[in-house]
């Protein structure tokens, strides 16, 4: 049964790195086409402070609540399901703490851009 919430937990997990990895695209991209959500200030917001966040915890040391929550359900049991291991394959990296350190700030630097170069919008 904890298997199953491991899961679910892992689904959860890569909707918001999906979130992030393709927001960072999609703001451009919709600033271009005249969409008017990528302008929402909250959505904005809570991008930015979600990276900022991830940023923080790489740079303390911390490991993401949800891959400690995660891990903690699966129990070192191994992963069965091809679909589950293409997710780990993808959110999961083999890189040194200071690799993760550089992303995240570049992340967070290209999202400050983002912020000034196509600003959210804020009179409604």
């Amino acid at each position: 049964m904890n298997i199953f919430f491991s899961e679910i937990v892992l689904l959860f997990h890569f909707c918001i790195f999906s979130f992030m990895v393709l927001s960072f695209f999609l703001i451009p991209i919709g600033y271009s086409q005249k969409w008017t959500w990528v302008k929402n200030r909250y959505y904005r917001l809570i991008h930015l402070v979600l990276m900022g966040i991830i940023f923080i915890e790489t740079v303390l040391g911390f490991m993401c609540p949800l891959t400690i929550l995660e891990n903690f359900l699966r129990n070192d049991t191994k992963i069965n399901n091809k679909f589950v291991e293409i997710i780990h394959l993808i959110m999961y990296w083999d890189l040194p703490s200071y690799q993760f350190i550089i992303l995240y700030l570049l992340s967070l630097l290209y999202l400050v851009f983002l912020w000034f170069f196509f600003k959210p919008d804020f009179k409604n």
